[in-house]
């Protein structure tokens, strides 16, 4: 039992999203493509020639070189098994290895880390 009634306020409202400014903030340095592209192209499923398909980019970190800043452009290379899209009706894609990024979601490269902290 409550001596006094309890009044509850609903609040709504929506936050603003914050505009993507990275592609903006990236804009200003200068890039370097590196190329991720897988040494054998062999299929792992039937041994088959591996076709490049096309590539992606999958990731852009800033490297701290001594008074300046260069942006690296990390580029996916993908392939398609030949032998294998013959045989099944759907194709076999690999895609070549990437290194992950040190903080996940971030432009820092651990060059940038290891600035800000030493």
């Amino acid at each position: 039992m409550e001596m006094f009634p309890v009044e509850r306020e609903e609040i709504t409202y929506k936050r603003k999203k914050a505009k993507g400014k990275r592609q903006a903030l990236l804009a200003q340095f200068d890039s370097e493509e590196l190329h991720h592209r897988l040494e054998d192209c062999i299929c792992p499923d039937c041994q088959g020639e591996l076709k490049e398909i096309g590539a992606s980019l999958q990731g852009q970190e800033l490297v701290f070189i001594p008074a300046q800043l260069k942006r690296i452009d990390h580029i996916q290379h993908s392939y398609k098994c030949q032998a294998c899209s013959e045989k099944n009706p759907s194709d076999k894609i690999v895609k070549a290895p990437i290194p992950k990024a040190p903080l996940a979601h971030s432009l820092g490269s651990a060059s940038i880390i290891a600035h800000t902290i030493h």
